[in-house]
Parts: C-alpha cells; sequence; structure tokens
C-alpha cells in the first residue's frame, strides 16, 4: 500500500478535531487559507455543491503556520513599540 494515501475526513469531523466550526471550514476554504487539493477536496469533484472532505494532517500544517506567522508578527510588532517608546 502507498504512504501517500491520504485519510479524509467530513466536515463535521474535520470541524470537531479542528475545534472550530462547520462556518468557519467553510470560510477558510473561500478565502484560500486551506487550499484546494491539499487541505480537502469535493467528494464528487464535479459537483460544486457536494460535501467536502478533508486532509485532517494537511490542515493542521497550514494552520499551524498561519498561527505560528501571527505570532511572529506580533513579536516584531511588540519589539518595533518597545524601540518607538525607548527613542522617544
Amino acid at each position: 500500500m502507498s504512504s501517500d494515501v491520504r485519510k479524509l475526513v467530513s466536515q463535521r469531523e474535520a470541524a470537531f478535531q479542528l475545534s472550530t466550526s462547520e462556518r468557519t471550514l467553510a470560510r477558510l476554504r473561500a478565502t484560500g487559507v486551506l487550499p484546494i487539493g491539499r487541505c480537502w477536496q469535493r467528494k464528487n469533484p464535479t459537483n460544486k455543491n457536494s460535501h467536502c472532505l478533508y486532509n485532517l494532517e494537511a490542515c493542521i500544517e497550514v494552520l499551524s503556520g498561519q498561527s505560528k506567522a501571527a505570532e511572529i508578527e506580533q513579536d516584531l510588532l511588540s519589539q518595533s513599540r518597545v524601540q518607538e517608546l525607548e527613542e522617544g
């Protein structure tokens, strides 16, 4: 069996596992935060109203990266504020 076989779960299961709502998952899909093909796919790709299936590992990887980037950004903003106060 191939090692690149991905485990896909329903939107409800993904929302539960990721501690978020199904609506938030839909929003993350719509905004492109969760890329199609990597994090999710349609059960029936030819039907745009088909249920979505999620690759939890990829979703966690993407969302962890988003979280880490936001944390780094906050750290940099804090450092620049401290420098401004010291200079001012």
